[in-house]
């Protein structure tokens, strides 16, 4: 299940199913971004600590007491920047999600700068054909989602309060949502797209980003009811 949300997310997932391919996966540095289950068994912290640099990002999964064994916490990044999330059982697909991408954003960040490259994270919608795809990766989207998503992309960085994004709703389903219904929605786009696409505005509803090459090299969305061009 963890392994489909994170391709959901487009992330390509490597399968390391033995301690000793942990360890050996770990020590070559062969993936941008590593999640260690902490409870697996014969895993020990102290291989794990030897084979792991400062610098890699990694997600550990821990019990359900979330215990964090030593030496294998952030140690002062000079930019500040972290390297390590830490999730404790039970804890949702989405939660996971969330903290990858969460880290690979900051891995990015610290490579280009104080701004990540946008040609890595960006958004493109093609509305005739209900297409979605996030770094050249389609993202499966429902259709309320992606009515969300053109509602939301038609003016990036511009928050939309919660009744106009119902109204977008409302005239692409032909029946109104509950206002509660946006922010799970949300939640579910922000799991498939990445979490730091959508922003929370408090007090007023939410925006798309447009820093992050959001509809880069695209005409406007149209609306998402529209038949395709020819």
């Amino acid at each position: 299940m963890s392994r489909r949300y994170l391709a959901r997310a487009g992330l390509a997932v490597r399968m390391a199913s033995t301690p000793g391919e942990v360890i050996a996966a770990l020590a070559s540095r062969h993936a941008d971004l590593f999640v260690i289950d902490l409870t697996m068994p014969g895993l020990e912290v102290p291989g794990v600590r030897r084979a792991m640099t400062h610098e890699v990002p990694v997600v550990f999964l821990l019990d359900r007491f979330g215990i964090r064994p030593r030496g294998l916490a952030d140690r002062g990044q000079a930019d500040g920047a972290r390297v390590r999330a830490w999730l404790a059982r039970p804890f949702s697909p989405r939660a996971l999600v969330d903290a990858a991408t969460g880290l690979l954003r900051c891995a990015a960040s610290r490579r280009g700068g104080t701004r990540e490259p946008a040609g890595d994270l960006a958004l493109r919608m093609d509305p005739g054909r209900r297409r979605v795809t996030v770094a050249g990766h389609d993202i499966p989207l429902t259709r309320t989602e992606f009515a969300l998503l053109a509602a939301l992309a038609k003016e990036p960085g511009r928050p939309l309060g919660r009744q106009q994004l119902l109204a977008a709703l409302e005239g692409d389903r032909g029946k109104r949502p509950t206002a509660r219904a946006v922010d799970v929605y949300v939640t579910q786009l922000r799991a498939k797209l990445g979490p730091a696409m959508i922003e929370t505005v408090h007090g007023i509803g939410y925006r798309l980003l447009d820093d992050r090459g959001v509809l880069r090299g695209n005409d406007p969305p149209a609306d998402p009811r529209a038949p395709a061009a020819p």
